[in-house]
């Protein structure tokens, strides 16, 4: 599995551009909790609120303090000081696995000058023993079938065998207006973002990537970009 496939920038959010860039079984227990951990983590939220999310009753011992921030004592992969705001990423996985099940990723800023990380963007994938390494749908492209961008939900699953998309293998959001003031908002034209990954089966051997995002103005999913890979 790619943990970088559908990673969230802080660019991509102050932009309001959009991201991106085997049989599936029914979700495992894991990969269930890992949904529910995505769906409960709030933009906005601090450190300390995410880590209750992520850890339970046990979430203090997952927490430190560094240059004066509290941080989760997990490994970040990035972190940066801009305009005088920090921010930080980490992605959270089973490190000992060959194709971990489950993958979330979060993006934390502070506001300017201040010390509180507060969440600005959240990923999460599933990961399957597949040709993608990634939690494919059962859903085939039609034969002769094309998808195009800008295509919607409905549309695209017009082109697919059976009825609905099937199981999706990434979701992510990002919103990044907590951490700046009404002004900011409106000047650096920061806008909220929702996105979903599907993998579908083009042939045996052949999958078909297909990222999908959030049009506020048209409230629907529209495609934004797809890839074919083959193995």
């Amino acid at each position: 599995m790619n943990t970088t496939f559908m990673k969230i920038t802080v660019a991509t959010i102050i932009a309001g551009t959009t991201l991106f860039s085997g049989t599936a079984s029914a979700a495992s227990k894991v990969e269930t909790a890992a949904t529910n951990q995505y769906k409960a983590l709030k933009a906005g939220m601090t450190m300390e609120q995410v880590a209750k999310v992520l850890y339970g009753k046990d979430y203090k011992k997952q927490l430190t303090t560094k240059n004066g921030s509290q941080v989760l004592k997990t490994k970040e992969e990035l972190k940066d000081v801009e305009d005088k705001r920090k921010e930080i990423y980490y992605e959270i996985y089973d490190r000992k696995a060959k194709i971990p099940p489950t993958l979330i990723s979060l993006g934390f800023m502070t506001k300017k000058n201040d010390s509180v990380y507060r969440l600005i963007s959240k990923q999460v994938e599933m990961g399957r023993n597949t040709y993608s390494e990634y939690r494919e749908s059962t859903r085939k492209l039609n034969a002769g079938a094309k998808i195009k961008t800008g295509m919607t939900e409905k549309q695209l699953d017009g082109v697919l065998s059976g009825s609905g998309l099937g199981e999706w293998a990434g979701l992510s959001e990002g919103d990044a207006r907590s951490v700046f003031s009404t002004k900011e908002i409106k000047e650096y034209k920061i806008e909220t973002h929702k996105g979903k990954l599907y993998v579908f089966q083009k042939s045996t051997k052949s999958r078909i990537y297909v990222d999908l995002a959030y049009d506020a103005k048209k409230k629907k999913y529209v495609v934004v970009d797809h890839e074919t890979a083959t193995f």
